[in-house]
C-alpha cells in the first residue's frame, strides 16, 4: 500500500497512515542523528517511543530500517536505520526536503557525516579528521 502522500486528508491519520508533516515533527521532537567514531565510524539515525506502531509506520514510510526494544527500563522501541545506501538516498533527501527545526543543526552535521561515509572519503585521513570534528564540535546528541 503506498500511503507515502503530502498531502492526505487528516482521516488517513486515523487508519495508521503518516504525512510527511508527522514525521518531520516526530522526529524533531524524538529522533536522534548520530555520528559514532569508535572502532569505525558510522552514521545512524533513530527515533524511540513507547508507542510500536508509529515506528512500525515510519519504517513503512522510509520503506528501510528495522525496530528493536531498546534494552533499558523505559520499556521503549527504537527505530533505526544505519544501512549507509538508504541514509543517503531515503533518509537525508527527506530531510533535506523538509527541514528539521530543532535538530537542524544535529541534521546537517550528519548529513554531512554519511555523505563523506557515502563516498568513501570517511577511509581517508581528511575524512576522518572531518568527521572527529564534525561530532566533537556539537553541542547536539551526537556520540
Amino acid at each position: 500500500m503506498n500511503w507515502i502522500s503530502k498531502g492526505q486528508p487528516a482521516g488517513n491519520r486515523e487508519k495508521g497512515m503518516i504525512t510527511a508533516d508527522y514525521v518531520r515533527g516526530f522526529v524533531d521532537g524524538e529522533g536522534c542523528f548520530y555520528i559514532l567514531n569508535t572502532k569505525r565510524i558510522a552514521c545512524e539515525f533513530q527515533v524511540s517511543q513507547k508507542n510500536k506502531v508509529v515506528l512500525k509506520s515510519m519504517r513503512e514510510f522510509f520503506g528501510c530500517g528495522y525496530i528493536k526494544p531498546k534494552y533499558d527500563k523505559t520499556r521503549t522501541w527504537v527505530y533505526l536505520v544505519k544501512n549507509i545506501h538508504d541514509l543517503s538516498t531515503k533518509i537525508v533527501p527527506f530531510f533535506r526536503e523538509h527541514p528539521l527545526i530543532v535538530k537542524y543543526n544535529q541534521f546537517e552535521k550528519f548529513a554531512e557525516a554519511v555523505e563523506l561515509q557515502s563516498k568513501k572519503l570517511h577511509l581517508t585521513p581528511e575524512g576522518k579528521k572531518r568527521i572527529t570534528c564534525l561530532k566533537s564540535g556539537s553541542s547536539e546528541t551526537i556520540r
